[in-house]
């Protein structure tokens, strides 16, 4: 695993906070650095989403146990429409606020390289879930997304059975994030096997609710020969499923889901969803509260890591929903 050693700094963040307290600035690498906590001071670092959904308040609950276990302090923000220009000023904000280290899902990893690598030449930047490669950024804490596309696929070819011959729609908030990128891609690797299947250019909705479900309502509605559906982010699940279950159509077609979001659980329970890909959002919270810490402090950190993925159907569903119920306390 490659790693890199990087100097101390100071941070940012905005919205919905967990906690706060200053940092000591010091030189070191990548710009004006923050020392150690001394004097009673406390680590401060920021963590933000790339919108508002669900699946991040598991991800809070990582961030608070940290806090928790390694003495920080860190501010949860979240883009409430999950819009490049509101996680912009977000950045922006946290680069004038006295923090020692910063968190982001960037919503576009090209466009927002640039104002990553200004936060970065302040503070350590870590990047989390989605990933920006290209960027200034220390680590990435977060699923391997073509992984998870494939895990996808294979789910969805094992929901269809033999019958294999008809449409396939995919829906996301945003193709141009590096995880929906990479999903799509290992998603429609698996599917290409079987030449009986058309993947259907991918359907949008800005992470507007009404506007997934609607996009699941005009696909059953255009394409008769729709079979299979396939929602990339954590909120298409439910989309796609009170869509479906609210269709008259005689012969529904097939639903894999990513993430845990609780109607996409209990779809999976009621045998409207065949499966649904899980990340470990709390993981994402801890872990990369943990590397920002260990960077600060000197240590060497890890460039990548990957808490893994489940496929959760309903053979499996009531021991996960056991353990996250736990996470969830």
């Amino acid at each position: 695993m490659m790693m890199r050693s990087v100097a101390r700094t100071c941070v940012i963040a905005a919205i919905a906070a967990v906690g706060a307290v200053g940092c000591k600035k010091s030189g070191g690498e990548g710009g004006s650095a923050a020392a150690p906590a001394s004097g009673g001071k406390t680590y401060h670092f920021a963590f933000v989403t790339n919108n508002s959904a669900g699946f991040w308040n598991i991800a809070k609950k990582g961030v608070e146990k940290a806090e928790q276990d390694l003495g920080i302090k860190a501010e949860v923000m979240r883009p409430l429409k999950g819009e490049l220009a509101e996680q912009q000023n977000l950045l922006e904000d946290a680069m004038v606020r006295d923090f020692n280290g910063l968190a982001v899902s960037p919503v576009n990893p090209d466009s927002m390289t640039p104002l990553l690598d200004r936060v970065a030449a302040k503070m350590p930047v870590i990047t989390h879930d989605s990933d920006a490669p290209k960027s200034k950024r220390v680590a990435y804490v977060g699923t391997n997304n073509t992984e998870a596309g494939r895990a996808a696929g294979t789910a969805a070819l094992k929901a269809l059975g033999d019958k294999k011959k008809g449409k396939v729609a995919l829906f996301v908030g945003r193709i141009d994030m590096q995880n929906a990128i990479e999903r799509r891609a290992g998603v429609e690797e698996i599917l290409k096997s079987a030449p009986g299947l058309e993947i259907l250019p991918v359907f949008l909705d800005g992470t507007d609710r009404a506007k997934a479900k609607k996009n699941v309502e005009d696909a059953l509605a255009r394409y008769p020969d729709l079979i299979l559906t396939i929602g990339l982010w954590s909120y298409n699940g439910p989309s796609i499923a009170g869509a479906i279950r609210a269709s008259s159509r005689k012969d529904k077609p097939a639903i894999v889901a990513f993430d845990e979001d609780e109607e996409t659980l209990k779809a999976v329970e009621d045998g409207v969803i065949y499966a649904t890909i899980v990340q470990k959002p709390f993981e994402f919270g801890y872990q990369s509260m943990k590397l920002l810490k260990d960077i600060v402090d000197g240590k060497q950190v890890p460039a990548t890591v990957n808490p893994g993925i489940d496929t959760i159907s309903k053979e499996n569903l009531t021991a996960f929903w056991t353990k996250l119920k736990e996470l969830q306390k």
